[in-house]
């Protein structure tokens, strides 16, 4: 795949400055042989891939992207300032109005009514759910969205309308304060775009009281992703020791206390998300077998001695960019070596990588080169990913982003 070093390479077409199709949308034309990534179900195009765009067009214009052969390849949105300059929405000529956005929504719904009883999951997951550069988080009443393009702000109130033809809420968040928004020239911002909400929101998730603050905590305030891998991890857990590092309001560590666990300790830097930890053992009865720790994570594991049945290790993205990942595979490898040291003989290890940038068999190397460093002897015993509220794009590698090994240490 071809990553773009500038954005100085699109031409605009002067003889294209009006409607240029059917549907009054403008046509911005590829390069010759750049259409076979985008036919083979890839859904973005970049700034180097592009021949040919009108002059004018606003950033997040919806567009016609067509082939130098003068096919139609799909209806999107286009953004000069940005390396991702197009991102397609339909390969169908559609209008994208607000029915469209519902027609989206109704799709992605019934994929996660199969998975899941509670109504506590992540509703789009962008690319994999056909709308590129939309997230939407839903909490019970409550739904979160968040825009890392300037065709989806471009579009929010088709969104919003759609989100309340589809359910009645009692709030609908806008969470625009993702770093990324940069690489787009947003701006971010953080509203409630409709209804009110409490700073802690409470919902239930997986048989269990949850709290998030929505407006401020950390992404959208809980973290779906690791759904399936905290039940992996809890069915281990009945009378046994868990560190939950990097634990945040404490998913893996409570899903481990509700297993049965006979002692969970939390370690996190944020003070805010240990409160909401705390507060939801209070509410879910086995508050005397939690304990939460504020203090740096990679200081914790230096300087304990204390060792656990289960470890869990699911820090932050280490790897934002390609040019950080030498650094951050040095950061993985001294976290797993220094939480390896932290198993008991016979025990596990949970470890994740979220960065992007980091595949799979890297992390795989990681977790071996960590093993070697700390002189244990591991097995990997059950690998995961994100869950189905998640879906991976086949053609999209970018979408498989979240890494996760449970090892048997010796």
């Amino acid at each position: 795949m071809k990553i773009p070093k500038s954005e100085e390479n699109v031409k605009p077409d002067p003889a294209h400055k009006g409607p240029s199709v059917p549907g009054g949308l403008p046509i911005v034309r590829l390069k010759a042989q750049e259409d076979r990534r985008i036919r083979r179900g890839h859904l973005w195009i970049f700034s180097n891939e592009m021949e040919r765009a009108p002059e004018g067009l606003a950033p997040g214009a919806l567009v016609e992207f067509w082939s130098s052969r003068n096919e139609r390849l799909g209806v999107g949105y286009y953004n000069a300032r940005s390396l991702i300059a197009g991102r397609i929405l339909d390969r169908r000529e559609t209008s994208i109005d607000a029915s469209f956005f519902a027609g989206r929504l109704q799709l992605a719904l019934s994929l996660r009514k199969r998975f899941f009883k509670d109504d506590a999951y992540r509703w789009i997951h962008g690319e994999s759910d056909d709308v590129p550069g939309l997230v939407i988080d839903r909490y019970g009443d409550v739904c979160v969205v968040e825009s890392f393009s300037a065709g989806i702000d471009a579009l929010l109130p088709r969104v919003v309308e759609a989100l309340k033809t589809a359910g009645s809420w009692k709030a609908i968040v806008l969470r625009n304060d993702a770093a990324a928004r940069r690489l787009e020239g947003l701006t971010e911002e953080v509203r409630v775009l409709d209804g009110a909400v409490d700073e802690t929101h409470w919902f239930t998730t997986d048989g269990m009281a949850m709290a998030a603050d929505v407006r401020a905590g950390q992404k959208t305030g809980f973290f779906f992703d690791q759904r399936m891998n905290r039940a992996a991890v809890a069915a281990w857990a009945d009378g046994r020791s868990v560190l939950d590092v990097f634990c945040h309001t404490g998913g893996f560590g409570h899903a481990c206390a509700k297993a049965g666990a006979a002692r969970v300790m939390g370690v996190d830097s944020s003070a805010a998300a240990l409160d909401l930890a705390g507060r939801v053992a209070q509410r879910n009865g086995w508050a005397d077998r939690c304990h939460w720790r504020e203090t740096d994570a990679f200081d914790f594991l230096a300087q304990s001695k204390e060792t656990h049945d289960i470890v869990v290790l699911d820090p932050p993205r280490f790897s934002p960019t390609k040019k950080n990942v030498p650094a951050a595979i040095q950061a993985y490898i001294r976290l797993n070596t220094l939480g390896l040291k932290r198993v008991t003989g016979g025990g596990l290890l949970a470890t994740a990588s979220c960065s992007q940038h980091v595949g799979r068999d890297e992390f795989r190397q990681i977790v071996a080169r960590a093993a070697h460093e700390s002189g244990r002897k591991v097995k990997i015993v059950y690998q995961g990913g994100a869950g189905p509220d998640h879906p991976v794009r086949p053609a999209m590698p970018e979408t498989d982003y979240l890494k996760f090994f449970l090892l048997h240490v010796g």
